[in-house]
C-alpha cells in the first residue's frame, strides 16, 4: 500500500448537501498530500459535475482528475477516486426533484457508502473515514435502527465504547449521551458510563497528544449543577464519586461539575482541553454558536480515524449549490492531521 495517506469519504444523503460539499472540498485539495476515495454512484457524481461545470471551470475551483473505479485495488494517486462499491448503484437514477426529500433509497445509499468506508478502514485500505451528512429519517425508512453515524460506527467496528467530540475555534466538546431523548438522559448516565467515556478521551490524548495531560471539565446535568441538591442530586450521587476517583490520576485532570450556562458564558472552556457535556444540546448548542461552519465532529474510540462536518443535510438549500464547504474541508484536513500524528507517534 502507498505511504501517501488514503482517506475515504462517504457521500452522505444524495438528496441533501453532502455530495455538493464533498465535491467542493475535493476540488480544493492538494492531491500530492493524500489520496481521496469517494464512495458514491458514478452516475451521481457525473451528473453533479455536468450540472455545475461552470463552478469548476473557474481557476479557483478546478476539479482534479476523477478516476471512476469499482474495486479498491483500482485506486490511483493524484486523482479523486470515485468508488462505486455496490453493483446496484449503476442502475440508480438521480433526479433534482428529489432534493430535500426523505426516502428509503437515499437512506440506503448513504449508509451503504458509510459501510464501505468502514470496511476499507478496517481492512487497512485507508487510514481515515470522513462522512458527509446523512438523514436520520431516511436511514430509518431504509430499515436501519441506529440513530446516527456514531452508533452505527460503534456497532460495525465492535468498539467497546465511543465518544462524540466536536472541535472548533478552541472549543472541544465531548458528550456523555448522544442521540437520546431528553427525558431519557438521566437513565443513560451512571458512574460506569462516565468512567468509560473518560477512558476513551484519555486514550485519544495519549495516542495523538502523548506529551499532554488532558484537562477535562465535567458539566452538571441539572440547572446550576443541582444547586447543592435543591435542583437535583445526580451531581452529588453520581458525579462526586467520579471526581474523587480521578483525583490523584496523573494521566488526566478532571474538574467540575460546572453549571453549563455559567461555564460557557464565562468562556471557561478556553481553560481546559475538553468539555464533557451530559447531553447533546447542552454541549452542541453553545458549540455551534461558537464555531458553526468551522467545527468538526470526531468519533473517539474507533480503530481508525473518523471525522465529519458539524452540520446536517440542509435539505432547505439542497441542489442550489450555495452550501458552504468549510466544515467538510476542515473535517478532511483534521483527519489528515490525525493520520500524521499517528504516524509520528507510531500508532498507525
Amino acid at each position: 500500500m502507498s505511504t501517501k495517506p488514503r482517506l475515504v469519504v462517504s457521500i452522505g444523503d444524495p438528496n441533501g448537501i453532502g455530495p455538493e460539499v464533498t465535491l467542493k472540498t475535493l476540488s480544493t485539495l492538494d492531491l500530492s498530500l493524500s489520496t481521496p476515495i469517494v464512495v458514491a454512484p458514478h452516475r451521481l457524481i457525473r451528473r453533479l459535475i455536468e450540472e455545475h461545470k461552470s463552478y469548476f471551470s473557474t481557476s479557483s475551483n478546478p476539479l482534479p482528475t476523477l478516476h471512476y473505479i469499482t474495486d479498491q485495488t483500482e485506486v490511483v494517486e493524484g486523482a479523486i477516486n470515485v468508488l462505486e462499491s455496490f453493483d446496484s448503484w449503476s442502475e440508480l437514477d438521480f433526479s433534482s426533484s428529489n432534493y430535500g426529500q426523505n426516502n428509503s433509497l437515499s437512506g440506503m445509499l448513504s449508509m451503504q457508502s458509510v459501510f464501505t468506508g468502514i470496511q476499507l478502514c478496517l481492512n487497512e485500505h485507508a487510514q481515515a473515514l470522513v462522512t458527509a451528512p446523512i438523514s436520520k429519517e431516511s436511514i430509518h425508512l431504509a430499515g436501519y435502527t441506529v440513530p446516527g453515524h456514531t452508533e452505527y460506527l460503534m456497532e460495525q467496528t465492535g468498539a467497546e465504547d465511543v465518544v462524540m467530540m466536536l472541535s472548533g475555534n478552541g472549543l472541544h466538546v465531548c458528550l456523555l449521551t448522544t442521540h437520546v431523548p431528553l427525558k431519557s438522559v438521566v437513565e443513560h448516565i451512571d458512574q460506569s458510563t462516565i468512567q468509560s467515556k473518560i477512558r476513551v478521551i484519555r486514550t485519544h490524548f495519549s495516542t495523538y497528544y502523548p506529551d499532554r495531560v488532558p484537562k477535562i471539565a465535567l458539566l452538571g446535568i441539572n440547572p446550576h449543577a443541582g444547586d447543592g441538591g435543591v435542583l437535583g442530586t445526580e451531581e452529588q450521587e453520581i458525579f462526586a464519586p467520579i471526581l474523587r476517583s480521578f483525583l490523584h490520576d496523573p494521566t488526566l485532570e478532571l474538574t467540575g461539575p460546572f453549571p453549563a450556562d455559567a461555564f460557557f458564558g464565562r468562556k471557561q472552556f478556553l481553560e481546559v482541553d475538553v468539555v464533557l457535556a451530559a447531553y447533546h444540546d447542552q454541549g452542541l448548542a453553545p458549540f455551534k454558536l461558537w464555531s458553526m461552519g468551522r467545527g468538526v465532529n470526531c468519533t473517539l474510540g474507533l480503530p481508525f480515524i473518523r471525522t465529519s462536518p458539524d452540520h446536517g443535510t440542509a435539505f432547505d438549500i439542497a441542489g442550489k449549490w450555495i452550501a458552504e464547504h468549510d466544515s467538510m474541508l476542515e473535517a478532511y484536513n483534521v483527519a489528515l492531521a490525525y493520520i500524521s500524528k499517528a504516524n509520528r507517534y507510531g500508532q498507525s
